[in-house]
Parts: structure tokens; sequence; C-alpha cells
């Protein structure tokens, strides 16, 4: 159940689904836990242990360098279709223009050309609107999904390791007006991000379930 609410407050805000493997941290003791918290008291989010907190996942686009570096290969990638889609647009909205400011001073059969050319840009425009929408939409799920699956695994280990009970995705629960009032103390994003970073540096594949555990 708690995996569960955890990968679901990161879907409802990011609109995308959670789903791989992460490294498991060596198990440590509580005391330790405790004590290694307390040696850092001015790390974010640290106020929040044994209490609720809240993280703003709408700043992982920018923060989780694993996913900022997808997402800026994935725009570039798209560039092209983007100044298309663009390119069209400008030209419905020049002709539109032409129509109403020059229509009374042109011909009935010149105004009907330039209003029939003016739905078939349209209807192109839609076309491809929506072409690139769906492509869009479809491969930025398909380089997303092994991040928010980490980033979900990796959240419920950073909570388990401070003692945090629940995380509210901040975005989200101010639209739904049930956070109020929080203290910055119960703030872990950055922190959230800042650990998350150090364990799958940008760019690198998922760390095996053993990395970091001592050998035998």
């Amino acid at each position: 159940m708690k995996k569960t609410i955890l990968a679901m407050a990161i879907v409802s805000a990011m609109a995308l689904a959670a789903f791989a493997q992460t490294p498991t941290p060596a198990p440590r003791p509580a005391a330790t836990n405790t004590a290694a918290a307390a040696a850092v008291p001015n790390s974010g989010g640290l106020g929040a242990e044994g209490k609720l907190a809240y993280i703003n996942t709408a700043m992982f686009r920018q923060g989780i360098n694993e996913l900022k570096a997808r997402l800026d290969v994935l725009n570039t990638e798209f560039e092209p279709r983007r100044k298309e889609v663009q390119a069209l647009e400008e030209e419905l909205n020049n002709l539109k223009n032409k129509i109403n400011t020059q229509g009374a001073t042109v011909s009935v059969q010149v105004r009907t050309q330039w209003t029939e050319e003016y739905a078939q840009k349209e209807r192109d425009y839609k076309r491809k609107a929506e072409d690139y929408s769906a492509l869009g939409e479809r491969k930025l799920a398909e380089i997303s999904q092994p991040v928010y699956d980490r980033v979900g695994k990796f959240l419920e280990q950073y909570c388990q390791a401070r003692g945090i009970i629940m995380v509210l995705e901040g975005g989200a629960a101010q639209q739904a007006a049930i956070l109020l009032f929080a203290s910055p103390t119960t703030d872990i994003t950055e922190d959230f991000m800042k650990e998350y970073n150090k364990a799958n540096p940008s760019g690198a594949a998922p760390a095996p379930a053993t990395a970091g555990a001592k050998k035998q």
C-alpha cells in the first residue's frame, strides 16, 4: 500500500507512470539513521523526520539530472517538428488577418479563394499538431517511465531512512486545497533530488541492487 501511494502521487503530478528497479541501500539501524540526520541539521527536508512531508515533483524535470538529460535530447529531436507546426500556425494567423483586413477590398472570387485556402491550411495544421502531440506524449512516456520508476522506489527508501511516514505532492495538494500550510523544513524536494542524483548520475545505467554493499 505504501508503494502504491507514493507512486500514484508522482504519477498524478507529472501525468506519467513510474515503473523499474533501483538499488537498495545497505540496511542501517534506526539509531544510526537518527544520528546521521541530526549531524546535518541544515539539510533540506530533515525537519520532516517522523512527520508528514511534501515534495514538488514539478521540479524533477530540471532537478533530476537523469530526467533532464533525457528531456533535453527529446526536445532537440522534436525541434524540427515543433518549428513546422509553429510555421503553419503563423501562416494561418497571417491569412486570417489578411481576410479580415482586406476581404472587403477584393472581389468575391478572390475572397472565396482565400477562405478555401484558409480552410485547407487549418485542416493541415490540426492534423500535424495532433500528430506532433500524440507522438510527443508517447516518446515522453517511453523515456520517462524508467526514470520515474527509480524515483518512486528511491523515494520509499529515502523516507524509510529518515522516518518520514507520509509524503504529499505539493502542487497537487495545493490545487486540491488540502495543503493550507507547511513549514519550510517539511519540503524535502531539494534534498531528495540531491540524494537521488548522487545515487543515479545523469546518463548512467541503474546501479545493481548490491551497489554500495561491502563484499564479504
